[in-house]
């Protein structure tokens, strides 16, 4: 296992949340300030790890359960669930009536090493997309991390700040980072406001993070320079929510999904049992998290679908500053492939 330095990660302004999300308390979500500041340092304290199909990660530690506030995601929501799994078929071929330019001229050519910016358009917004492409792919197909900020961040902080762009340099991954959109988003009645990510309704019900995601994923794969045995989707907070709904969403084409501070954001809903595929998940956390009860269910949830996983609680961490070290889930989940 990977040893990892103490990068300096927080949240400039951390708003936690310190009651239960009663308007929207079937549906896990993250707090709407998680913009990270590259000057304070991250979390440390041991890990308790669990998991399977070889999951661990970090030292040996008790893992605490009280102390954790708010109750977001502890049960799950049956409502707005329909056509979870929708979009899955397209990640390959990219959602209808999406279209992208940038990066390396708006053409499937081969990607270049360097840094770049993409356009891409789907579900009739416009979006940005970060680009880094490593010097590794010179040499061949490399691996794809699909990044996603947490609420109220920018993509370019959070490469900045998370040490993950090094990461694509040293282990040698393209690293695709969208820029989120602020929205308010009602599910069965239950109204989720100010996230940056949707990861609680369907295509058909007016999600536009999915068809962006499968936008740029087929955008990508369709360079010829990315492996596609080895695409991963990754995300911090509210980012991690959505990485979370997108790994079961497209689960057919993507080989993990690392959640950062999150979990499943409609526990009990279908979203793993509905999946294409039983997708590796690398979940950690804080034991302080307000968060923690979804996250636990969802261990218990990915174990009962038989997910290869891995679970890490780090001891004593709350949502702010981030859990442990960044790039501990990514590494696990660039350990695994699509079959």
């Amino acid at each position: 296992m990977r040893a990892f330095p103490r990068k300096a990660l927080l949240l400039a302004a951390p708003l936690l949340l310190t009651t239960p999300l009663s308007p929207f308390s079937l549906l896990a979500c993250s707090s709407n300030s998680d913009t990270l500041d590259g000057g304070s340092s991250s979390s440390s304290g041991s890990a308790s790890s669990s998991g399977s199909s070889g999951a661990s990660s970090g030292s040996a530690g008790a893992s605490g359960s009280s102390g954790a506030s708010g109750t977001s995601g502890t049960s799950g929501a049956s409502s707005g669930t329909s056509g979870a799994s929708s979009g899955t078929s397209g990640a390959s071929s990219g959602t209808s009536g999406a279209s992208s330019s940038g990066g390396d001229g708006g053409t499937l050519g081969k990607l270049t090493p360097g840094d770049s910016t993409l356009t891409i358009t789907a579900a009739g917004k416009t979006r940005s997309v970060l680009l880094h492409v490593p010097a590794a792919v010179t040499k061949g197909q490399i691996p794809l991390v699909l990044a996603l900020h947490g609420n109220g961040d920018q993509n370019a902080n959070f490469v900045a700040t998370s040490g993950i762009k090094a990461l694509a340099d040293t282990d040698g991954f393209v690293l695709a980072a969208p820029q989120g959109i602020t929205q308010t988003v009602t599910v069965g009645g239950q109204t989720v406001p100010n996230i940056d990510w949707d990861a609680y309704r369907s295509v058909a019900d007016g999600n536009i993070d999915l068809p962006l995601l499968q936008a740029l994923q087929a955008r990508l794969v369709g360079s010829g320079s990315i492996d596609v045995k080895h695409i991963v989707v990754y995300g911090y907070s509210q980012g991690g929510y959505m990485s979370f709904r997108y790994g079961m969403d497209a689960a057919a084409s993507l080989a993990c999904s690392a959640v950062l501070a999150a979990a499943d954001p409609m526990p009990g809903a279908g979203l793993v049992t509905n999946a294409a595929r039983k997708i590796p998940v690398a979940i950690q956390i804080g034991d302080k998290d307000y968060g923690i009860s979804g996250a636990r269910t969802t261990k218990t949830e990915l174990d009962g679908n038989g997910n290869p996983n891995s679970y890490v609680e780090i001891a004593d961490a709350g949502h702010v500053p981030i859990p442990g070290h960044p790039a501990a889930p990514l590494d696990w989940c660039r350990g695994q492939a699509l079959p």
